[in-house]
C-alpha cells in the first residue's frame, strides 16, 4: 500500500510540476532572459544587470513626479518601456539623462521622498506592473517614444527639432498645461550679460527680430543686429526652458517670456497629468501624444 501511495505521489509530482516546468523552460514561454538588461550607471561607473520592470520603476520615479495621477504614470511607464527596448536594439543604455532616461535607485528615492517612500514606490510600481509588456508601435516597429516636461499649448514637430519628419511625432494640442510651473515664465537679463554671452555689441540689441517660428510657435530663427541665431542655439546659450519665447528690450534689460520646458516633441508629462486629471486613461493619453501608433504587448 505504501508503495502504491509513494508511486502516486511521484507520478503527481512529475505530471503537475516537473513536466509543465520543463515545457515552459524548453519553449521559453516567458522569455526569462529578456527581462534582464545591462545599464551603465554613470554615477558608480559600473554596469548594472536589472530586471527590466525594476529598471523601469527607477526610470518612471526619476522622470515623472510620483505625485502625478496614476494614469499619467502608466503612460510614462509605457513610453519608458518603448524607449528602453528600442534603444537596446542598437546602442548601450545608460543612466545619463542627457543621452537616455534618468534613473534612480531605491536608496536615492528614499532620500528624495522621505516618509512618503512606501506610498510613492507602491504607486510607481503599480504603474509599471499594470502596463506590463505594453509598448507603442508604428508599422509593427517600436517607436521613438520621446517625451518632455511641458510643452506650453502645443507639442513640437520632430522635423523642427531634429530635421527628420516622423509620422507619429507631429505637433498636437497639449491641453490642461496651466498647472505646469513652466507654462509661463519670464526672466530679465542685463544688457551687459547678453552682450557677453552672445558676443554682441550694445547697439545690436536695438534691432531684435524673430525671423521664423514653427507651427507650435517655437522660435526657429532670430536676428539680433547683424547676427543670426537658431532658436535652439539661443535657448542653449541663455539657458532658457524652451524655444517658445518672446523677447523684448526694456531699458538696460532684455525680457524673455517662455512657455514650456524641454524640446517639446512627443508626450508632455504635465499635459499627460492634466489629461489624467480630466479622466483620460493612459491609452488615450499615449494615442493623443503619439498619433497613428498602436499599443501592443511586446511579451
Amino acid at each position: 500500500m505504501r508503495k502504491i501511495i509513494l508511486f502516486i505521489m511521484i507520478f503527481n509530482l512529475i505530471s503537475i510540476i516537473i513536466i509543465p516546468t520543463f515545457i515552459v523552460v524548453s519553449l521559453n514561454i516567458f522569455h526569462f532572459n529578456q527581462y534582464k538588461i545591462d545599464i551603465y550607471n554613470i554615477k558608480t561607473e559600473n554596469y548594472m544587470k536589472l530586471d527590466i520592470d525594476e529598471y523601469l520603476k527607477g526610470v518612471v520615479a526619476a522622470e515623472m513626479p510620483a505625485k502625478f495621477e496614476i494614469e499619467a504614470l502608466k503612460a510614462q511607464a509605457v513610453a519608458a518601456r518603448t524607449y528602453t527596448l528600442k534603444k537596446l536594439k542598437s546602442k548601450e543604455l545608460t543612466t545619463d539623462s542627457n543621452r537616455d532616461q534618468a534613473w534612480l535607485s531605491k536608496k536615492e528615492l528614499k532620500d528624495r521622498w522621505g516618509d512618503k517612500y512606501i506610498f510613492y514606490w507602491s504607486k510607481v510600481s503599480a504603474a509599471v506592473e499594470e502596463t506590463k509588456g505594453l509598448v507603442l508601435m508604428y508599422d509593427n516597429k517600436l517607436i521613438s517614444a520621446v517625451y518632455h516636461s511641458s510643452s506650453g499649448d502645443y507639442t513640437e514637430d520632430a522635423v523642427a527639432v531634429w530635421g527628420n519628419s516622423v509620422p507619429y511625432l507631429k505637433s498636437v494640442p497639449s491641453y490642461y498645461e496651466e498647472s505646469s510651473p513652466y507654462y509661463s515664465k519670464q526672466k530679465f537679463y542685463s544688457i551687459n550679460d547678453i552682450c557677453h554671452v552672445l558676443d554682441l555689441e550694445k547697439r545690436d540689441l536695438d534691432n531684435i527680430k524673430i525671423i521664423k517660428r514653427s507651427s507650435s510657435h517655437r522660435v526657429l530663427s532670430l536676428k539680433i543686429g547683424n547676427r543670426f541665431f537658431t532658436g535652439k542655439d539661443f535657448r542653449k546659450k541663455l539657458g532658457l526652458p524652451s524655444t517658445n519665447f518672446t523677447i523684448k528690450r526694456e531699458g538696460k534689460f532684455l525680457k524673455l517670456k517662455t512657455s514650456g520646458y524641454g524640446h517639446g516633441v512627443g508626450m508632455s508629462q504635465y499635459g499627460a497629468n492634466g489629461m489624467a486629471k480630466n479622466k483620460y486613461n493612459f491609452k488615450e493619453i499615449l494615442l493623443h501624444y503619439y498619433p497613428k501608433t498602436q499599443l501592443k504587448i511586446f511579451w
